[in-house]
């Protein structure tokens, strides 16, 4: 199988992108139907954002997703999928913590739609960061120290965003309105497979362990979540 990667990872937040530009394959052996097979061969792309503010209390998930995303194996398609899956485990155990949700799933019909409106997702949620501490291409990992204002309100939340691109025929699932449906939705970007993924962004907010956002900055930009 022939691809082009190309692989992102910024942060501040983080951000972490990898688009497979150019992606076929044949129909993994457990799944394969006519249909997964005409999924893995056609142009349509499903792009699904999955965003989840916690308490400031779960002040470990930036930790574990710094953590993860040291650790990650990014060159390869396995290793981005089992990155996927262990930063949607990360957030599952953590339910005692969710407190908004909110999860958009659409399909588009050509590859390059889907790369126009991920890359429109993308830009969309890193503008939302106040500065961009960490960065990693292939191998290359890259951060910077941020000084903090002691003087600053206390924060309240975490936001965790999730940007996936996926050979999917239709969308993942609806929208996110309850605990349960947030569950779900984690659970089912917990189960893609590699022959599946075509493009992983995780984003969180702040990224720091020390700092959080106040009540303010999630009603300013994460207006649209909504509460669990």
């Amino acid at each position: 199988m022939k691809f082009l990667l190309f692989l992102i990872l910024l942060g501040g937040g983080v951000f972490l992108v990898w688009w497979l530009l150019s992606r076929r394959g044949e129909a993994d052996s457990s799944r394969g139907t006519a249909a997964v097979s005409r999924e893995l061969s056609n142009d349509i792309v499903t792009v699904t954002k999955l965003q989840v503010a916690l308490l400031a209390e779960a002040r470990d998930i930036q930790s574990e997703l710094t953590d993860l995303s040291h650790d990650a194996d990014l060159e390869t398609s396995e290793g981005l999928t089992e990155f996927l899956h262990e930063c949607a485990l990360a957030l599952l155990r953590k339910p005692e913590f969710w407190t908004h949700g909110r999860a958009n799933s659409q399909t588009l019909k050509s590859r390059e739609e889907a790369e126009r409106v991920f890359g429109e997702l993308s830009i969309e949620e890193r503008s939302k960061f106040s500065a961009e501490t960490f960065s990693k291409v292939g191998a290359r990992l890259r951060e910077r120290a941020v000084e903090t204002d002691d003087d600053l309100e206390p924060g309240e939340y975490v936001v965790v965003t999730l940007l996936v691109g996926t050979e999917d025929d239709k969308p993942l699932f609806d929208s996110v309105n309850s605990e349960d449906d947030l569950k779900q939705a984690l659970t089912k970007l917990a189960a893609l497979t590699t022959d599946y993924v075509l493009v992983f962004e995780l984003l969180w907010t702040p990224q720091a362990n020390t700092d959080s956002l106040t009540a303010d900055d999630l009603l300013t930009e994460y207006s649209d979540m909504i509460p669990l």
